[in-house]
């Protein structure tokens, strides 16, 4: 792992686990390539300093000084460094209940899979190195986890204000509908696959949704769909060993040659070929 070997301290909230792993981290002269791996949990990830690049669902992240990054549920990640460079932060894991913990705008943060999971943290550093080193002070000691929850919120509020400021200056405060929008195909992907079936289910228009898409994605509301059920074929390809006809029918596609054709003209590569690029790579 990228993670410092290091004993994991944790802290166990009514039954309801947090950890934190210490990063400290020298690349060797071959470099380093982590493992990809997906959690039933979610994560935090603050660089100090950083010269790496994180991919979370199969796109690439630079990894800088100051750098944030917030791991969902199920997405794919692993992390790349090259020859004699370093890494210094910490990580931060916590279940599915904990999450629970946080109200929903906090939550939303960690969005879908239109949501960009990095963020720079240029005039928070400071504040963030000790917010983190008070939750590793909490979980080592296995103090009370009401400061835990508490410095866990204080961080995720700076994230959340960082990001409204960013969205205000590209003039791109989230429309509710989009939100919804986004929310619905997260759930009904493998069973919705056309516009006119959201918009019935958001009560609007395809029109209406496929403008507001392009407003705020810059794409149409199909290729949104279409770009989730895609990512869901990766995921499944590159970190599951089921056979390929049956990723097919369980994603919702009437015959593997459909499905085939549909991945092709989004990844330039059939899904054979793509599942053995990957494991060229990591085997």
């Amino acid at each position: 792992m990228f993670y410092a070997i290091l004993k994991r301290p944790y802290l166990l909230l009514d039954k309801q686990l947090i950890s934190i792993h210490p990063i400290d981290y020298k690349a060797t002269e071959k470099g380093f390539v982590s493992k990809p791996h997906s959690h039933k949990h979610y994560e935090i990830f603050f660089f100090e300093k950083g010269e790496a690049s994180h991919f979370i669902d199969f796109i690439e992240y630079p990894i800088f000084d100051n750098s944030f990054f917030l791991i969902s549920y199920n997405q794919i990640h692993y992390i790349t460094a090259q020859p004699d460079t370093f890494n210094l932060g910490f990580a931060i894991s916590f279940d599915k209940t904990y999450f629970d913990f946080l109200d929903n705008r906090l939550q939303s943060l960690f969005g879908t899979f239109a949501t960009s999971p990095a963020y720079s943290l240029n005039g928070l550093q400071e504040l963030f190195s000790m917010l983190f080193r008070q939750i590793e002070i909490e979980i080592r000691q296995h103090q009370s986890g009401d400061l835990v929850i508490n410095y866990l919120k204080i961080l995720l509020t700076h994230i959340s204000r960082l990001k409204v400021a960013t969205q205000k200056e590209v003039h791109s405060i989230k429309n509710p509908i989009w939100i919804n929008f986004l929310e619905a195909i997260e759930t009904n992907f493998v069973s919705k696959k056309k516009v006119a079936e959201y918009a019935r289910l958001l009560n609007t228009t395809t029109t209406q949704l496929n403008r507001i898409s392009q407003k705020q994605n810059n794409t149409t509301a199909l290729s949104v769909i279409h770009n989730r059920l895609n990512l869901e074929a990766k995921r499944k390809l590159f970190y599951t060993g089921i056979q390929i006809k049956e990723i097919c029918f369980e994603l919702g596609f009437e015959d593997a040659g459909h499905f085939n054709n549909f991945f092709k003209r989004l990844n330039q590569q059939t899904p054979n070929e793509f599942r053995k690029a990957f494991s060229k790579i990591f085997n």
